[in-house]
């Protein structure tokens, strides 16, 4: 993925929700690579809430994993995915 310009980007993304989903198919690794190579090579380009949203799913993992050393239980990390898929789309 390059570094696009955000002038030339989207600035609303009209599939806010779909985008949501796929990101965090991305991010967990259950994207196909089609699925994958489409969403981060032409959309995020283009959009810029999604391109924000998925550099902050990034940081926000890698932070996680630096400052975790135990595995999450399954129900708190749904609940926390939930939470801040329904903010992102408001």
């Amino acid at each position: 993925m390059s570094n696009p310009d955000p002038s030339k980007m989207k600035q609303d993304c009209p599939e806010k929700n779909e985008c949501l989903k796929m990101l965090q198919l991305i991010l967990d690794g259950e994207a196909t690579s089609e699925q994958k190579d489409h969403f981060l090579k032409n959309h995020l380009e283009e959009c810029m809430p999604c391109y924000k949203n998925y550099h902050l799913e990034v940081a926000i993992r890698q932070l996680l994993k630096t400052k975790c050393c135990q595995d999450a239980p399954q129900e708190l990390v749904d609940d926390i995915k939930t939470k801040v898929i329904n903010n992102l789309a408001r």
